[in-house]
């Protein structure tokens, strides 16, 4: 459902969890994330939200999760000699689930601080 507040299909927290990760991609070069990263934070000006301490604190705290997932994956991606055993790889993969729990408690914080989305739920998943 579109909000009537920002035109945008997604929740509060869902569009600064995208943002986080628009970002990185630009900064690393991707030029093509451009486009929805202007969308998104036009989206976000129009909602006149005040910026409170919790909530900077939360938007702080997603962005440095996807910051140390984004370094996960990207060395298991870069690892094109398979210097890395399949045991590493499999830590690094329940790291990566452990960190996607704490993210997606954020999103529902911004929500819930913001009042401006609904709550994420994981069944049966190990990111719940």
């Amino acid at each position: 459902m579109k909000s009537p507040h920002t035109g945008i299909e997604m929740s509060l927290g869902d569009i600064v969890d995208r943002l986080t990760i628009l970002s990185r991609k630009i900064f690393f070069g991707e030029e093509g994330a451009y486009k929805e990263h202007t969308y998104l934070t036009e989206g976000i000006s129009r909602l006149k939200i005040p910026l409170s301490g919790a909530l900077l604190a939360t938007i702080i705290r997603i962005a440095q999760i996807n910051i140390e997932i984004w370094n996960l994956e990207n060395e298991i991606r870069n690892d094109t000699e398979d210097k890395m055993d399949n045991a590493e790889v499999g830590r690094r993969a329940k790291l990566i689930r452990d960190y996607n729990k704490k993210r997606i408690e954020y999103k529902n914080e911004i929500n819930r601080i913001t009042e401006r989305g609904f709550r994420e739920f994981k069944i049966k998943h190990r990111s719940q």
